[in-house]
């Protein structure tokens, strides 16, 4: 199983990354812009890297950015950029209550075999009527035959993959409301020609028959 603080000290950004990091913060800036105050805080919880809070920060001049992850290299490292940024577990986060008017996390949830305390964490630090945004890996792609064929020895340890309705089924029985679940990269075809070609490209084909047809999942809650 991978070292979390080894992966992050070598960790590069592939140009499939860079498309799927763009496509996640359509959603975020989506929600941000309705949130209607001057200044909104906005954690990402599991940087790692921290591509999109690192993007976020660049673009928009009404946040406030934070970070929490549990690799001390990775918030070494993104301190740099972020000097809010925490070493902390995200079951059991250093914030306070209602702190943030958005949270999201993305390659994060899918690590716990139980994802109730996570989820209740989330609940308890972001505000009403602040977001929460997930992204996990869906069930139907070509990721999952990957990590399939990896035969139990899938070097990121633990990891599960969700359906659109197992998604809404899981917020929806710990009380949020559902905004909206999306769906990155159908089947990961983008993302595969994109790591094939060493190029990043917008790509004609963009929406999955299958609702959970996806790369990624994205969830968007509110408490």
């Amino acid at each position: 199983m991978i070292e979390w603080n080894d992966y992050w000290a070598s960790y590069s950004t592939s140009k499939a990354e860079l498309w799927m990091i763009g496509e996640r913060d359509v959603v975020l800036n989506k929600y941000l812009d309705l949130i209607d105050k001057p200044v909104k805080k906005v954690l990402e919880v599991g940087c790692g890297f921290g591509s999109n809070i690192k993007l976020l920060k660049s673009k928009r001049s009404d946040v406030e950015v934070y970070t929490l992850d549990n690799s001390e290299t990775a918030i070494e490292k993104i301190k740099e950029t972020i000097p809010n940024s925490y070493l902390g577990d995200c079951r059991e986060t250093p914030f306070e209550d209602n702190q943030f008017d958005l949270v999201y996390s993305a390659g994060l949830m899918e690590h716990f075999e139980d994802e109730i305390p996570f989820i209740n964490e989330m609940k308890r630090i972001v505000n009403t009527p602040g977001y929460l945004v997930t992204f996990v890996p869906a069930k139907i792609s070509l990721w999952q035959l990957y990590q399939f064929l990896h035969f139990g020895n899938w070097q990121h340890g633990y990891e599960k993959a969700y359906s659109y309705s197992g998604l809404k089924k899981l917020f929806e029985e710990n009380k949020f409301k559902i905004n909206e679940i999306s769906g990155i990269d159908p089947f990961s075809i983008n993302g595969f020609l994109m790591k094939l070609l060493n190029k990043s490209f917008d790509p004609l084909f963009k929406r999955s028959f299958v609702k959970s047809g996806y790369t990624e999942l994205s969830i968007v809650t509110q408490k």
